[in-house]
């Protein structure tokens, strides 16, 4: 989960976007489309396309998840895709564009998609081999459909507590479902010891948050704090295999102890922060021998490949 405030004004449409000559008079370059507005176990979820026309006359769309009941936060935010011919169109149907899979837009996303290849769990050649992957908190399946979309070699499962979430997913997010990737609705650490004698997994990705500020934690919820839950996904990695996992909070004090507990479980952790947010955090981790100077190099190759822009600070 991301946090990030709309300080702009917008100006709420239906799913068709109008750009004109008044528009851009009265300075609406910024323009919001409201996809939907749902209720998730009581809480208020809202899906919206954000229409920028950027000063060189380009579009941009990105289409954003934002929990209502904290405020005018966007926690998820994918790119659409936009057809050349359609760049200058007068009007726009935003629920007919595809989303983009092939980038990811929230910083902390792509540090959990790049670690796992700078300690070398994974490998970017295709060498034949199936590397098997773990996210447990699909959300808007931003990261498992960027490795979906990038690599034919991963075989992707992906735990969601929460139907809705992958509905919305499905429909509003362009979730893939096939021979390489499935969903399942289902408890995280349940499913991990309902498959114990399975095989295990290259890389497991944890980004289960509360969906509401009820504590200095945010991300990950207390089920991934728990001694005997973290033992029980270390049970369920591959000999050479990391967890990589989403922390949010706005306390120091209870980074470190999110890193501690981690350290405690797994052996070596790599913290990568986003230089521009700083309760975004992501722990990489595992049975590593990867130094700090290598990893950074790697990373930063890594970031380069998939074009990635952030700018991560890395303990």
């Amino acid at each position: 989960m991301i946090i990030f405030w709309w300080t702009y004004a917008v100006f709420l449409t239906s799913s068709i976007l109008v750009f004109s000559d008044e528009n851009y008079n009265n300075n609406q370059f910024i323009q919001v489309v409201l996809l939907d507005d749902l209720l998730i176990n009581g809480r208020h979820r809202r899906i919206e396309d954000i229409a920028i026309r950027e000063y060189d006359g380009s579009l941009f769309i990105q289409r954003v998840l934002k929990l209502i009941d904290i405020g005018p936060f966007a926690v998820a935010s994918m790119a659409l895709e936009i057809p050349p011919e359609k760049q200058n169109a007068a009007k726009l149907d935003t629920s007919l564009l595809p989303l983009n899979h092939s980038k990811i837009l929230i910083p902390y996303i792509q540090a959990m998609a790049a670690a796992p290849f700078a300690l070398e769990a994974i490998q970017l050649e295709k060498n034949g081999k199936i590397w098997n992957i773990l996210e447990i908190g699909l959300g808007t399946g931003i990261l498992n459909s960027f490795l979906h979309n990038i690599f034919s070699s991963m075989n992707i499962t992906a735990i969601e507590l929460e139907r809705g979430m992958y509905e919305i997913a499905k429909k509003y997010f362009g979730l893939i479902e096939d021979n390489y990737q499935r969903v399942i609705i289902e408890d995280g650490i349940q499913y991990l010891q309902r498959i114990s004698n399975e095989p295990k997994y290259d890389v497991i990705f944890i980004d289960a948050c509360y969906d509401r500020i009820i504590a200095d934690v945010i991300c990950p919820v207390e089920t991934f704090m728990l001694e005997q839950n973290l033992k029980i996904v270390k049970k369920a990695l591959t000999k050479n295999g990391i967890i990589v996992l989403s922390v949010l909070t706005f306390d120091e004090k209870e980074l470190r102890k999110v890193e501690k507990r981690y350290r405690d479980v797994f052996g070596n952790c790599r913290l990568i922060t986003d230089s521009l947010n700083l309760v975004n955090h992501v722990l990489a981790c595992g049975e590593y021998r990867t130094n700090k100077t290598e990893f950074v190099r790697k990373l930063k190759e890594i970031y380069k490949k998939f074009g990635f822009d952030s700018q991560p600070n890395i303990e």
